[in-house]
């Protein structure tokens, strides 16, 4: 992928991560999620006609490994949208959609997909599960406020990144983040089947290695 391609992706991400931020605001005021479905899908959208294309002459339509990116996004969507009328669909369509997380990232190195497309992608999909889930937790769970400092990092990291640019900074995947964010994954999927004070403790536990870790990145962007 060309440079200028690269910097149409990493714009997009801070746009994104605006755009979010203020489809939060909106959501929190409305005590709903309708306006980060909306914003979200509106905004995934715009990437994927951006990268349209490099996307679309590929010999697999959109790739195996978006493909099941795009799943995992739609998973997450329709777990939301059913939760009043069968609660346990949650707990099935997200969990299913964090495994598929595993599976894009092999399936991106098996096929030879991998690109800084499914890069963001997939970043963008993950972040927006982890807001979801916090916002859930905040409004629905009777978690406290801290909650929702997880679920809006990935994004305050992006707009801390624009407005004090570095140079030759770009963002990439750690070993120790991907690690740390597929147990908070897990994590949040716990909170859904436990209760109290030990729904209470593991989210908090979670909570803290995400702000740790990008805590780090913020260190590491400094250097």
């Amino acid at each position: 992928m060309s440079i200028l391609k690269k910097r149409h992706i990493e714009t997009w991400s801070i746009y994104n991560a605006f755009a979010m931020v203020i489809a939060f605001a909106i959501a929190f005021f409305l005590k709903k999620t309708e306006p980060l479905f909306v914003v979200f899908t509106v905004s995934i959208i715009a990437l994927v006609v951006i990268n349209r294309a490099s996307l679309f002459k590929s010999k697999r339509f959109f790739g195996v490994a978006n493909t099941i990116t795009l799943i995992r996004y739609i998973l997450i969507i329709l777990s939301f949208q059913l939760i009043n009328s069968q609660e346990t669909f949650l707990i099935y369509g997200l969990t299913t959609a964090v495994i598929l997380d595993f599976f894009d990232g092999k399936a991106a190195r098996y096929f030879n997909e991998s690109s800084f497309f499914g890069q963001y992608f997939d970043m963008e999909i993950d972040a927006f599960f982890v807001l979801l889930m916090c916002f859930y937790y905040y409004f629905f769970q009777d978690i406290s406020w801290w909650i929702l400092i997880p679920g809006l990092l990935r994004y305050i990291y992006r707009i801390y990144t624009f407005c004090i640019p570095r140079k030759s900074k770009s963002e990439s995947k750690t070993n120790y983040g991907t690690i740390i964010a597929a147990s908070f994954f897990v994590i949040l999927l716990l909170g859904l089947i436990t209760k109290d004070s030990f729904q209470t403790v593991i989210l908090a536990i979670g909570s803290m290695s995400i702000v740790i870790s990008f805590a780090i990145g913020f260190i590491q962007y400094h250097k």
